[in-house]
């Protein structure tokens, strides 16, 4: 188990933390946030690499807060691969000092990674891909008894990248270590995640499992980064709650002043459903965008809407655009963050 308990960093003027993260083994905790979060600063300094300010790191019934990083048994794979320029890919893989004489795990690593036939290559003649690919076998050769990966598919083409992506996730699971992989990409960071923790600005917003966080953000922040859409400020009248021009059926949310997200996923259009909605209005389309994998169709709602649909469900739509259509949300895909945590 890998548990980071009340660390606190800082570099100039960011601080980061303090937070505290557990991570059993066998299961991967993703950190999902942006730019200047803070989620390579968290690997850094778990890694050995930073000295924290406060705080402790433990790995399994070891304290290593204060252990240089050669001797923490974390293996860490980096957004540029990092490899040696000077070495080939079977010499990088087999740079962990308990492989140098074992030739034969060197080789099962390269199999494993589908670069058994780059082995003589030198790391500049590599693609992007391949170098991660070294750059991940690298990592699991020395047998770390952790796993920290600081956005490593992110440089990569769209293709390459989900392609690695498997790769990944399938290599995590083999392997009974925590594991620690940090993101600002929503659709990576849910497929590889056993639990989410949500970072902004060096504080940690929540964490939990990935499944439960999807379902009931905390706070604004985990709810954008998520990919709920804001729909806007709720209003309680004589009628009920509604957001704009839009009534929220009852039973729905609370009464509680907040700001109102939804799944744009879940907005049905021309769809029965027979379940109780948050709500149900008729409109019309006001613009069809053919984004991959779902497109994105604008609704003339106040508040705007927009539905993401897979584009065999667009021939639904009437033609010309404009003309009326019935949109539904269903409950679970409304969610209202209470005014003072947003």
């Amino acid at each position: 188990m890998l548990t980071v308990s009340e660390l606190l960093t800082r570099a100039g003027s960011f601080r980061m933390g303090p937070l505290s993260l557990t991570v059993p083994a066998g299961r991967v905790l993703v950190v999902l946030g942006p730019s200047g979060a803070g989620k390579s600063m968290l690997l850094d300094t778990v890694a050995g690499f930073r000295t924290p300010r406060r705080g402790h790191v433990r790995l399994g019934d070891r304290d290593i807060t204060t252990l240089p990083p050669e001797q923490r048994r974390i293996g860490m794979v980096f957004q540029d691969a990092a490899l040696f320029p000077h070495l080939s890919v079977r010499d990088n893989v087999g740079f962990a000092p308990r492989l140098r004489r074992r030739g034969s795990q060197v080789d099962d690593l390269l199999d494993r990674f589908g670069i058994a036939h780059l082995a003589d290559r030198a790391p500049r003649s590599l693609s992007g891909g391949e170098r991660q690919r070294v750059a991940l076998a690298r990592a699991l050769a020395a047998q770390p008894a952790a796993l920290l990966l600081d956005e490593p598919l992110s440089a990569l083409d769209q293709p390459v990248r989900e392609e690695l992506r498997e790769v990944l996730r399938d290599t995590l699971r083999e392997l009974a270590v925590p594991a620690i992989h940090v993101t600002h990409d929503r659709d990576e960071a849910l497929s590889l995640a056993d639990d989410l923790a949500i970072i902004s600005a060096g504080t940690l917003r929540q964490t939990g499992p990935a499944a439960q966080l999807m379902r009931h953000p905390g706070d604004a922040v985990a709810a954008r980064l998520l990919g709920w859409h804001e729909l806007g400020p709720t209003h309680r009248d004589t009628i009920g709650v509604h957001v704009g021009d839009i009534p929220i059926s009852s039973g729905t949310v609370d009464d509680s002043p907040g700001t109102a997200y939804y799944r744009p996923e879940d907005v049905l259009v021309n769809v029965p459903d027979h379940s109780p909605p948050a709500f149900r209005v008729r409109t019309q389309v006001l613009e069809v965008r053919p984004t991959l994998p779902l497109a994105r169709v604008r609704l003339n709602t106040n508040p705007p809407i927009t539905a993401l649909m897979l584009h065999r469900d667009l021939d639904r739509l009437p033609a010309p655009l404009g003309a009326d259509v019935d949109v539904t949300l269903s409950r679970h895909a409304i969610r209202v963050i209470p005014t003072e945590t947003t």
